[in-house]
């Protein structure tokens, strides 16, 4: 079988942890061709999940969000993201412009098991470092560049389907973890600033995770601080520090996704869709929601349904490109 999908909208858990499984219990190992144009304002949102990930910019450039640091991906560079670290991604330029892979897969996938030298040794001292919440790969030669174009070539090997496919991938994922872990540089931060960013992250998560389930709600950021026990000033620094957003600003761009959501795949009216989403103003609403997708909610359902797709449509809405492209 083929292991190469493209990626679909991410769910979460209350805690920020991915719902979807990645590849299967006995092959737990997936390739994912991502679309930016399938992702509401070019942004694929805050997440984590148990599995490793490395990530490879096909064209256009990308920004990830890793922890309180921001990296610009350009074509052909990478980023490895750690098990369980809280990140995301977004599209710097036109979404029909970026094209990316990202190679998903359980830690003990590489070691067969968490019983034994290779987990131990190799692999668990990755997944509790915690300075090592991710490392960029740029196309500067070097182990790096060996890297990169290990990394392409299981995309291209994804594809396949063949009676040896499973143990090809792996082999060259392990490789791939080889010249990671022989290379890759720890940094060597002081350990309080390792402990302040680490209380930073569980503050983040708290907060994206009151938000997404309150959002229809009045709320405001001393009601999102209060959750979290810290004061409002703390609350702006900590979630700033680790998104780049304040939280109202957040919980407003959130908003306007659902209302897109529900646009695409309800008959509610535009007012009905106003209020549940948590606007209490019918002008505010249409003004933010003009502001971030560039029509109006009445045009943008419009543009949905002459498309003839209820997912990944924004303003150049397009057909997926996906498998037919890649496979």
């Amino acid at each position: 079988m083929s292991y190469l999908r493209s990626q679909g909208q991410i769910l979460v858990d209350q805690k920020m942890c991915e719902i979807q499984e990645h590849g299967t219990r006995e092959f737990p190992f997936q390739v994912y061709y991502n679309d930016f144009s399938h992702f509401r304002d070019y942004l694929e949102d805050w997440h984590c999940h148990a599995e490793m990930e490395f990530t490879v910019a096909l064209k256009g450039s990308l920004e990830c969000g890793l922890n309180e640091k921001r990296y610009r991906i350009g074509a052909g560079e990478g980023i490895f993201i750690n098990s369980g670290v809280l990140h995301m991604y977004r599209v710097l330029g036109k979404c029909e412009d970026s094209e990316s892979i990202s190679i998903v897969f359980l830690p003990q996938f590489l070691s067969g098991g968490t019983e034994n030298l290779i987990f131990r040794k190799f692999i668990e001292p990755v997944m509790e470092d915690a300075r090592m919440r991710g490392e960029p790969l740029r196309r500067t030669g070097g182990w790096q560049e060996e890297l990169l174009v290990c990394l392409r070539r299981i995309y291209c090997l994804s594809r396949e389907d063949g009676w040896l496919t499973e143990m090809t991938l792996r082999n060259q994922l392990s490789q791939a973890w080889e010249i990671f872990i022989r290379n890759c540089a720890r940094e060597q931060d002081a350990e309080e600033k390792t402990s302040r960013e680490i209380v930073y992250e569980e503050r983040a998560r708290k907060i994206l995770q009151f938000i997404q389930e309150h959002y229809s709600e009045d709320i405001t950021v001393e009601d999102v601080a209060a959750q979290v026990h810290i004061s409002r000033t703390e609350c702006f620094r900590c979630f700033q520090k680790i998104t780049g957003q304040s939280p109202k600003s957040y919980l407003n761009s959130y908003r306007i996704r659902q209302a897109m959501r529900q646009l695409e795949t309800t008959d509610d009216s535009i007012t009905a869709i106003c209020f549940s989403c948590g606007f209490n103003n019918m002008s505010y609403f249409v003004k933010r929601f003009r502001e971030s997708a560039g029509v109006s909610p009445g045009k943008y359902r419009e543009l949905v349904r002459e498309a003839g797709e209820a997912e990944g449509l924004y303003l150049n809405m397009q057909q997926k490109k996906g498998d037919q492209e890649h496979a």
